[in-house]
């Protein structure tokens, strides 16, 4: 051991003895990273109130729009058709009851006169359309979807076909077919 223990002594002095070594460069230590600013809660709280907003502002159209489109489609009911009707009465004449010796004369009360009603007309019904399909045909009469069974101004509909349709009332039955255009 003495032996590895001199030859060790000897390269220390050796080397203690030799030049310089000539100078490097400098040793760098590594850079260390710019400190990461921290942003509050302040953005972020900003973002997301402005995306509420804008969520808030697209609900609100939307219920506007359905609204303005419900109100849009509602037609709108027509008036029922005004009759005038002229009062005629006859001419009132008193007459004077004959009695024995009354204090004054009297005269006797008019029956009023009821005045006659008049009604429009009802528009004759029209067959617009048929749609077929045997135990589910339906059928358009002036403007109105009806089934077989519906109740339809006073009548019943009776039976649907592939050319007509029935309408049953208590006094009349009225078979409506296609007319071609």
């Amino acid at each position: 051991m003495s032996l590895v223990n001199d030859a060790l002594r000897r390269a220390q002095d050796a080397q203690k003895t030799s030049q310089p070594a000539a100078p490097g460069p400098a040793l760098l230590r590594p850079a260390e990273p710019a400190p990461v600013k921290k942003h509050g809660m302040g953005l972020s709280l900003a973002l997301f109130a402005v995306f509420l907003a804008v969520v808030a502002l697209l609900f609100l159209w939307d219920a506007w729009r359905r609204t303005s489109a419900v109100h849009a489609s509602m037609p709108l009911k027509p008036a029922a058709p005004v009759v005038v009707v002229a009062e005629t009465r006859p001419p009132v004449q008193p007459t004077i009851a004959s009695a024995p010796a009354p204090a004054a004369p009297v005269a006797v009360a008019e029956k009023p006169v009821p005045a006659q009603v008049v009604s429009a007309p009802a528009p004759p019904l029209k067959l617009q359309a048929i749609f077929y399909t045997p135990g589910h045909s339906s059928a358009i009469i002036s403007g109105k979807t009806v089934h077989a069974g519906d109740n339809f101004k006073g009548f019943r509909v009776a039976a649907i076909t592939q050319t007509s349709a029935t309408l049953v009332s208590a006094t009349q039955t009225n078979v409506m077919t296609l007319e071609p255009e």
